[in-house]
């Protein structure tokens, strides 16, 4: 059977492991969020905040993904809903 001095020990160890993984775990995450926010598109100024470079154009997510939205085309929609008649019927040949 397990003394109570010794489980009380073993708690407390557990306890402090804990706190050290949780605190390299947050550690880690602010190195993580400290090179993100510092890309190479902003520009540090001199009271520690950064701004977007204003020669750079706009953030357009479509373009950068390569779509880009197209305009409505009058004439093509006007196509579809005529019949095409240039298009002549052969009269198919019985055998």
């Amino acid at each position: 059977m397990v003394e109570p001095r010794q489980s009380a020990m073993q708690r407390i160890q557990v306890g402090v492991i804990g706190l050290v993984v949780v605190l390299l775990f947050v550690s880690l995450a602010n190195m993580v969020l400290d090179r993100v926010q510092t890309g190479p598109e902003a520009v540090a100024v001199g009271n520690g905040k950064a701004e977007i470079d204003p020669s750079s154009p706009p953030d357009e997510p479509l373009a950068e993904l390569g779509v880009t939205p197209v305009a409505k085309d009058d004439g093509a929609e006007k196509a579809l809903e005529e019949p095409a008649q240039s298009i002549r019927q052969v009269p198919v040949r019985a055998p």
